[in-house]
């Protein structure tokens, strides 16, 4: 058995611990920005809500219509158009531009 005042060091350093744990948590910083800015994703489900897939688009097209409002890489949004179809949010299809078919995405 223990003896008691290797208890009483043991139950000290515990308290000890615990303290410095709590002073860390309480000083960690909030974010400053709560408001969540959408995603790529989201901006394009919200193309999609405004009937911007009833026809069908090319990635091309969907990075046409995207970019001013969320400048990023046209590889990003060919990735994001994927994901969205895989997860069933858009369907794929095809499209013919000048005689050569490519991947297209609709709703």
């Amino acid at each position: 058995m223990v003896d008691e005042k290797t208890m009483q060091k043991m139950l000290y350093d515990h308290e000890k611990r615990i303290s410095e744990l709590e002073t860390i948590l309480k000083h960690k910083k909030k974010s400053t920005n709560p408001e969540v800015k959408p995603s790529l994703s989201d901006r394009i489900i919200d193309c999609r809500n405004k009937t911007f897939f009833s026809k069908s688009k090319t990635a091309e097209e969907v990075y046409k219509e995207i970019k001013d409002s969320y400048p990023c890489d046209f590889n990003r949004v060919a990735v994001a158009l994927l994901r969205l179809a895989n997860r069933k949010q858009l369907r794929k299809t095809s499209k013919t531009i000048n005689g050569k078919e490519y991947k297209a995405y609709a709703w």
